[in-house]
């Protein structure tokens, strides 16, 4: 089966015969989203730094799509989720792969492939293990499922030589959880998992984008918008943020929300909230795509009242068009923003506090513009992509 340019089989060993590159790395990830948005650019810089680069993936039927430039791509399907049968295949096969390979560094994120490649690695005795800690899973989780979830993410961190958390907040939960202790965790620079475009992300198209994609959704000048990215689920807030927008929308007809994102997961937003969000001409759902910083540019607030995240780069992707945001106080998004300067922090879980917040960024213009303001000078200050990648660069050099 031809997988494309640069892109082999797990058992397609590379030619070792000549000089090994002094600095190699393999990243480890389950899903070709965290990948291409996550994965991809870090490691396109590597390469052009002279590194040699690996990366391995679970799910993309067309992987080449998500491979960095001059990294090579193996596919390695494991899946998501609990997969009894698939546990140890992965392991061996990833196993078998770091003992060929000799990696300098591998690097593993997303639960599933956290939990193979942290093992592996040990076992293989790879000299440094980095758990990216994108997210911490079982903070969503109650009963059973908690105590399982966490026990895994101990296992991960215990065959870890170093943890580097996306955020400070998420960074000290896991010390106070007992995760590792504090000499084994870092943050780089100020966090985020790959900083911000802002080539992409550019606040000064915002007028242009806004009144093109505004025209596209049939909104009005006057429309006031909240906006959310993402998947449209349960654990992301999304029951909270539309019964938060029914409260208060009958009183302001000119209130939108416009929620951006895919709907795989659409069956754990309840019932009677599906309902409204289907029938309300106040609410407007677009797919998942990738023109982000446009949508962006037509929303007056974004909201992100999930219930657990890694950091939350939507909300520093949005501050970064100059719009104010409003987040739950769960670690994460807390370090993506400001508080009383580029957003609201409410409770999580708290449709009533998250309405309040909600209304009054949307009736409050000068406050809103403010906090827009404020909220593009903190991103392009904090995690600007190419200031960002450099202390990745100094920080991988110097774990070897």
């Amino acid at each position: 089966m031809n997988m494309g340019h640069g892109v082999q089989r797990p058992e397609d060993a590379r030619d070792l015969s000549g000089p090994v590159p002094a600095k190699r790395i393999c990243y480890v990830t389950t899903l070709h989203l965290t990948l291409s948005h996550f994965v991809r650019p870090q490691a396109e810089y590597l390469v052009s730094q002279g590194w040699d680069v690996t990366c391995v993936c679970a799910d993309s039927p067309s992987p080449e799509e998500g491979t960095a430039a001059g990294a090579r791509y193996i596919w390695m399907p494991f899946k998501r989720g609990i997969d009894p049968l698939g546990i140890p295949r992965a392991i061996v096969s990833l196993y078998r792969l770091f003992r060929r390979e000799h990696f300098d560094i591998v690097q593993y994120s997303t639960p599933n492939a956290a939990f193979y490649a942290s093992t592996a690695a040990w076992l293989a005795r790879v000299p440094v293990r980095l758990y990216a800690q994108w997210g911490i899973r079982y903070v969503g989780f109650e009963g059973l499922a908690r105590r399982l979830f966490k026990g895994l993410e101990r296992w991960c961190c215990s065959r870890s030589t170093l943890i580097e958390p996306d955020s400070f907040s998420n960074l000290e939960f896991a010390i106070r959880e007992g995760l590792y202790p504090r000499g084994k965790g870092r943050v780089i620079w100020n966090g985020s998992a790959s900083g911000v475009d802002l080539a992409r992300f550019d606040v000064a198209q915002k007028d242009a984008w806004r009144t093109a994609y505004r025209k596209r959704l049939k909104l009005d000048p006057h429309h006031l918008v909240v906006g959310f990215v993402g998947s449209i689920r349960r654990d992301k807030g999304s029951n909270e943020l539309i019964a938060a927008c029914r409260r208060f929308f009958g009183g302001m007809p000119d209130a939108r929300l416009l929620l951006v994102g895919d709907k795989l997961f659409y069956e754990t937003i309840d019932q009677d909230l599906r309902d409204w969000a289907e029938q309300s001409p106040q609410v407007i759902h677009v797919p998942a795509n990738q023109e982000i910083p446009e949508y962006m540019s037509c929303m007056d607030v974004f909201a992100l009242p999930s219930y657990r995240e890694g950091f939350g780069s939507v909300v520093v992707e949005a501050e970064a068009m100059g719009v104010p945001v409003v987040v739950s106080n769960v670690p994460g998004p807390i370090d993506a923003m400001v508080p009383d300067a580029t957003g609201l922090i409410v409770p999580v879980r708290d449709e009533t506090a998250l309405a309040e917040a909600l209304q009054a960024l949307l009736t409050e213009a000068e406050r809103r513009a403010e906090y827009g303001r404020n909220a593009a000078a903190f991103v392009r200050d904090h995690f600007e992509r190419k200031a960002y990648f450099k202390h990745v660069l100094a920080d991988k050099e110097g774990l070897l």
